[in-house]
């Protein structure tokens, strides 16, 4: 699928995942975004109670992660302004998850491991970091967004956060993290998309067209 295909075939659709708050939350008005891009043309069904987060490749302690146990590990909090590579932006908006920099300590990195790769749920989408960029502040898991479980447009129930680089970075609907020696490419940089996608001001999207 082409670049022009994707933003066209990028549907505007409905549905949340079950409203499992934690106690800390309160619930808030969700932003509005314009688009939820799917890169497929719709939406991975995901059931709670199934769902697992993979994890593996060069760790010294390779695990699966039920939804319940993320929850307990979500008490990271952001508010950070969200860029879409196509040139919208949402202002401040409140995310809470799991410290990327702390999630991957649990899982130990070997010293032979470079990048971080994330795959999505809907069988396709992946990208990646690298350990520094993963490790930066404010790079999260995501579980919630204003106080409220993830939509399922927005990547119910797991999302990367990057808030320094263009959402197409940020992967929806994670359900597998691995750690590898080399990078892959990502699904948009095949699109020819920059892999250090980090917000550029004056960016025009159609430059890339």
């Amino acid at each position: 699928m082409n670049r022009r295909t994707f933003i066209r075939h990028s549907a505007l659709l409905f549905g949340a995942g079950p409203l499992l708050l934690p106690a800390w939350a309160t619930a808030q008005k969700i932003p509005t975004f314009p688009e939820y891009y799917t890169y497929t043309g719709s939406y991975p069904q995901i059931d709670s109670q199934q769902y697992r987060l993979h994890c593996s490749g060069l760790v010294a302690k390779p695990r699966e992660f039920t939804l319940d146990e993320l929850y307990q590990r979500s008490q990271a909090r952001e508010i950070q302004t969200f860029h879409c590579v196509t040139g919208w932006v949402v202002q401040d908006v409140p995310w809470q998850g799991i410290s990327l920099s702390t999630f991957l300590a649990e899982l130990q990195p070997s010293s032979a491991a470079r990048y971080v790769v994330f795959h999505s749920a809907d069988g396709v989408y992946v990208d990646s970091l690298s350990l520094e960029q993963a490790r930066a502040p404010g790079v999260i898991l995501a579980t919630h967004i204003a106080g409220q479980p993830l939509l399922r447009k927005g990547g119910y129930p797991l999302r990367l956060l990057v808030p320094q680089m263009y959402g197409y970075k940020s992967v929806k609907w994670v359900n597998r993290v691995e750690l590898t020696s080399s990078r892959p490419m990502g699904t948009w940089e095949r699109d020819g998309y920059a892999a250090n996608a980090y917000i550029k001001k004056g960016f025009q999207w159609l430059d890339l067209l």
